[in-house]
C-alpha cells in the first residue's frame, strides 16, 4: 500500500474535495492529511491521520512555518505521493524536494470582486503550477481560462444525502454553502418578490440555508428576515459540516445553486448543485457555464442572477414541481460522486504516477 500526503491550507475537512477524495481512498492508500489549524472542531476518520500546524504569528512567519513544518513532513514522512492542493508559495516545496512525486491540485481560480488582484493572482498561480509536472484541475473551462495543455481532468462531486421518491407538494428551498461573495440577498429579495406576486393555489415556500461567511453576511440576511417579517419562511442554520446534512436535504424538494454570473465563478462548477442532484432535488442555478452544462428541464431551471429572473425562475420551478421525479433526477449526476471519483479517476491516476516515477527511479 503507497504512502500518500495530502496537503492543504484549510483545516482537515472543510475544505470538502481533499476530504472526500481523502475518505474513499483509505482503503488503497496509507493517508496522512497535514494542514493548518484553524482552531476548528477536529474531524476524525478512521483510517487517515492527521497532522496540524499552528497558525501563530504574522502572515508572513505563518507561511514561513508553514511550509517548513511542511517540507519536515515531506523529508521524515517517506511518501509515495504528495498531493498538494494549490496554495501562493507551494513551489517551494517542489524546489526543496526535486525528486519527489508531487501532483498540484487546482480546486479554483481566485475569486474576489477586485478584477486586479484575481489578475495578479491567477498569474501567480499559473507561474508555480508549471513548476509541476503533474496537475489535476476541477474543470477543463477554469484549465483554459488559467491557459492549461497538459494536466489530469478531476472533476468536482458532491455526496448523496437522501434516497427514495420525493414527493413534491411542497416548495422547501434549500442553499448550502458559504455565503461569501455569493450576493445571497438577491436571490432572497428575488424570493420576497416570488411570494408577493404569488397565486393562491401555489404550494407553500420555504428557504433554509446552510452556511455562513466570514463578514457580516448572515446578520444581513437575518435582518432583512425580521425587517420583512419572514421568520417564518427564511431560516438560517449557519455552518453545518457536509457529514451532517442529511437531515436538511431530506426535509428539501428544491435545491438553490445560487452564484453570481462572473468571470470567475462561470467556470466553478458548484458541489451544491452536484450534491442537490444526487439527492433527486430539482435545482434552481444561475445559469454560470458549468451549470448549464448539467441542468436541464428535466431536473431544474436556470436564472440570471438578479431579483426579478429568481422570481420568475422560482414562478416557473414551482408550478412545474409535480412533474419532476426524483429517482430519474439522481441518475443526472451518478458519476459526478465524491466515491464514484476518488476511486474511479482519482485512485488509477496517483497510481500511475507512482508507478512512472518508480519506473523512472529505477532506469535512473
Amino acid at each position: 500500500m503507497k504512502n500518500l500526503l495530502i496537503v492543504t491550507k484549510s483545516q482537515y475537512g472543510y475544505h470538502i474535495d481533499p476530504y472526500k477524495f481523502g475518505y474513499y481512498l483509505k482503503d488503497d492508500f496509507r493517508i496522512t492529511h497535514l494542514s493548518w489549524d484553524f482552531g476548528l472542531p477536529k474531524i476524525k476518520v478512521p483510517g487517515i491521520q492527521t497532522k496540524y500546524i499552528s497558525r501563530k504569528g504574522n502572515k508572513l512567519m505563518r507561511l514561513y512555518q508553514f511550509l517548513k513544518q511542511i517540507n519536515r513532513e515531506i523529508r521524515s514522512g517517506n511518501y509515495d505521493l504528495i498531493f498538494l492542493v494549490y496554495f501562493p508559495g507551494c513551489t517551494f516545496l517542489r524546489w526543496q524536494n526535486p525528486k519527489q512525486t508531487f501532483n498540484l491540485d487546482i480546486r479554483t481560480a481566485t475569486d474576489t470582486d477586485q478584477p486586479l488582484i484575481n489578475l495578479i493572482k491567477d498569474k501567480l498561480l499559473k507561474w508555480e503550477a508549471v513548476r509541476f509536472p503533474h496537475l489535476t484541475i476541477l474543470s477543463h473551462g477554469l484549465a483554459n481560462k488559467l491557459g492549461f495543455k497538459k494536466y489530469h481532468y478531476l472533476p468536482l462531486g458532491g455526496e448523496k444525502f437522501c434516497s427514495g421518491n420525493k414527493s413534491f407538494d411542497k416548495a422547501n428551498l434549500l442553499y448550502v454553502g458559504t455565503l461569501e461573495n455569493r450576493n445571497l440577498m438577491v436571490f432572497i429579495r428575488g424570493l420576497h418578490r416570488y411570494m408577493d406576486a404569488a397565486k393562491p393555489d401555489h404550494p407553500p415556500i420555504s428557504l433554509t440555508i446552510v452556511g455562513d461567511g466570514p463578514g457580516n453576511e448572515r446578520a444581513e440576511i437575518e435582518n432583512y428576515i425580521q425587517s420583512q417579517g419572514l421568520e417564518k419562511v427564511v431560516r438560517t442554520k449557519g455552518y453545518v459540516h457536509n457529514d451532517q446534512l442529511y437531515e436538511y436535504f431530506e426535509a428539501a424538494t428544491v435545491g438553490i445553486s445560487y452564484v453570481p454570473i462572473t468571470p470567475y465563478y462561470t467556470h466553478q462548477p458548484p458541489t451544491k448543485t452536484y450534491e442537490y442532484l444526487l439527492s433527486g432535488l430539482p435545482v434552481l442555478a444561475t445559469a454560470t457555464i458549468e451549470n448549464a452544462k448539467i441542468i436541464s428541464d428535466a431536473c431544474g431551471e436556470l436564472i440570471q442572477d438578479n431579483e426579478e429572473s429568481v422570481a420568475r425562475g422560482l414562478e416557473t420551478l414551482v408550478h412545474r414541481l409535480n412533474e419532476f421525479d426524483s429517482a430519474k433526477i439522481s441518475q443526472v449526476c451518478r458519476d459526478y460522486s465524491w466515491q464514484h471519483i476518488a476511486r474511479n479517476n482519482l485512485a488509477p491516476y496517483l497510481e500511475s504516477l507512482t508507478l512512472s516515477h518508480h519506473l523512472s527511479f529505477q532506469l535512473g
